[in-house]
């Protein structure tokens, strides 16, 4: 019987109700039957998750209900559910370190003929990571398309890229990515609005980099008071050409964070290739509906994922000089 329960998670998650198909995680029941012909079920659980199966709201556990009365194992139907705790049952050993991908979007182009403006995006994330097969499976069924004879264009799909993707592309990745709970994710923003930035300061675009990324880190660092080890990623491609200064402006404001707050915390950089991470694709959508919101005043997309915002800040907003 307790085969189901995967079944159950696979439904769950197909619902978009992650995080409940996880706490089920090696999870096995027991069908208790009644008086009056209708049965509980016993659904024994990991203590870590007891408590939060255990506050379910009724339509989730009506939910289970209805999905563990479609299975042929009794003849009573089942009314009731409650969980209990096995120490036995063990669940991933996922730690708490916390993941920061980084995205940028604009130029470093300062006259007319450049972007409006310049911006680092971060995505904050710890595990699991959720959401990861859907975005795979999608993108498999973007492939399989190309053997219909009646589809037209064919799509070779590699990775998500939202400058690239077409729309109906773009608006079912962030139909998926709005799917994420609020507190599993935070999004920040650091925006520079280029013609207000003192052309002094851009003369040396390396150092103005520097200065900013390393800027950015520190901010985001400090809003989320970050007291664990963290990892940061970002997309091999775009720092081929500036790798080494992009790793130096991180390490000094990460640097300055920890001197200030956290001796003993624990960091690591890395550069991987956007098509084998999921989160640097998630990440460039998000930084694309940001700059376009900024850029355009089009704020279609930016609106699905608004609700992640951690802050957004315009660090020129309150300048009134303009340089051009």
């Amino acid at each position: 019987m307790n085969k189901n329960i995967p079944i159950i998670q696979n439904i769950l998650k197909k619902e978009n109700r992650y995080e409940l198909a996880l706490k089920l995680e090696n999870s096995y029941y027991e069908v208790c039957t009644g008086w009056n012909d209708f049965s509980a079920i016993n659904i024994f659980v990991n203590y870590q998750n007891y408590l939060y199966l255990n506050d379910l709201k009724d339509e989730e556990k009506q939910l289970l209900i209805t999905l563990f009365n479609a299975f042929e194992y009794t003849d009573n139907f089942i009314r009731y559910i409650e969980f209990k705790i096995d120490n036995k049952i063990s669940i991933p050993n996922i730690n708490d370190t916390i993941y920061i991908f980084i995205d940028e979007a604009g130029d470093m182009d300062f006259s007319k003929k450049g972007s409006k403006y310049y911006m680092f995006n971060f995505l904050v994330k710890q595990r699991p990571f959720n959401l990861h097969e859907y975005i795979s499976n999608y993108r498999y069924s973007l492939l399989e398309r190309n053997l219909n004879p009646l589809n037209g264009k064919r799509l070779d799909i590699e990775a998500f890229h939202a400058h690239k993707d077409n729309k109906y592309i773009k608006n079912e990745l962030f139909n998926i990515i709005t799917t994420f709970d609020e507190s599993s994710i935070k999004i920040y923003s650091y925006i520079l609005e280029k013609q207000k930035v003192n052309p002094e300061k851009t003369d040396k675009k390396e150092e103005f980099y520097i200065k900013n990324l390393s800027y950015s880190i520190q901010r985001l660092l400090d809003k989320l008071n970050i007291e664990k080890n963290f990892i940061i990623i970002t997309d091999r491609l775009p720092v081929n050409k500036y790798k080494s200064k992009q790793i130096r402006a991180l390490k000094n404001g990460i640097k300055k964070y920890i001197q200030k707050n956290s001796p003993s915390i624990r960091y690591d950089i890395f550069h991987h290739c956007s098509a084998s991470s999921v989160n640097l694709q998630i990440i460039d959508y998000i930084s694309w509906a940001i700059f376009r919101k900024h850029e355009r005043n089009d704020n279609f997309f930016y609106k699905k994922i608004e609700k992640y915002i951690l802050d957004e800040e315009n660090m020129t907003e309150n300048r009134g000089r303009s340089y051009y």
